[in-house]
C-alpha cells in the first residue's frame, strides 16, 4: 500500500471541513456516539440498527420502495439540518474546543477515506503486474461472499455488517477490539497446547 503524504491529509482535512459546514453543530454529538463517549452509546447504536431491521423485515418492502425511502430519509434529514439547525444553534455557541473537535474529526475521516483510496488503487496496481494472482484472489473471495449470501438470509447478513459498521468506530477508540482478538488468540493457542 502507498503512504499516504501529509500534505495531502492536510489537503483533504481542508476539503472535508469546508464540506461538513452545515453539519458541524450535529456531527460532533454525533461522532460522540460513534466513539463511545458515554456508557449507553453501544446499546443506543445496537438498539436502533435492531429497530431499522427489525421494521424492515416486519415491513418486507420491496427493494425498489426500501432504497426510495432510504433516500427520502437521506433528503429529509439534510433539508431539515440546513434549515432548522441555524434557529437552534446559534454563531455564538460554536466555541475553540469545538473547532479542535471538528478538526480531529475530519482528520480522522480524511486519514480512512483516503486509506480506502490507496487500498483501491493498490488493487489496481495488483490486477495490472499480478493478474493471476489478482484474478485467482477475487474469484475466490467472490464465490465465498456468494456462497455465503445463498446459506445466510441477505437481511440477517446486512444487519450483521451494518451492526458491525456501527459499532467499529468505537472498538477500535476504546482498544477494545485489540483486546478481543487477542483473547480469542490466547484461547485458541491454549487449546492447541492443551
Amino acid at each position: 500500500m502507498t503512504e499516504i503524504s501529509s500534505a495531502e491529509k492536510e489537503k483533504y482535512t481542508k476539503h472535508l471541513k469546508r464540506q461538513m459546514d452545515g453539519w458541524r453543530e450535529i456531527i460532533i454529538p454525533i461522532n460522540s456516539i460513534l466513539l463511545w463517549e458515554r456508557s449507553w452509546h453501544p446499546g443506543f447504536l445496537f438498539g436502533l440498527s435492531s429497530i431499522i431491521f427489525l421494521s424492515i423485515w416486519i415491513l418486507e418492502p420491496a427493494v425498489l420502495t426500501l432504497i426510495s425511502i432510504s433516500l427520502l430519509m437521506g433528503a429529509l434529514i439534510d433539508y431539515i439540518v440546513f434549515t432548522i439547525s441555524p434557529s437552534f444553534f446559534s454563531t455564538n455557541s460554536w466555541t475553540g474546543q469545538k473547532e479542535r473537535k471538528l478538526d480531529e474529526i475530519c482528520q480522522n475521516l480524511s486519514v480512512t477515506i483516503l486509506g480506502l483510496q490507496s487500498t483501491w488503487k493498490s488493487l489496481l496496481q495488483m490486477r495490472n503486474n499480478r493478474p493471476n494472482f489478482y484474478y485467482g484472489s477475487l474469484i475466490t473471495i467472490l464465490l465465498f461472499i456468494s456462497w455465503i449470501g445463498n446459506t445466510i438470509n441477505n437481511l440477517l447478513l446486512f444487519y450483521i455488517i451494518v451492526t458491525i459498521l456501527l459499532l467499529s468506530p468505537g472498538l477500535k477508540h476504546e482498544h477494545r477490539a485489540q483486546s478481543v482478538i487477542k483473547s480469542i488468540y490466547n484461547q485458541v493457542l491454549h487449546r492447541k497446547t492443551s
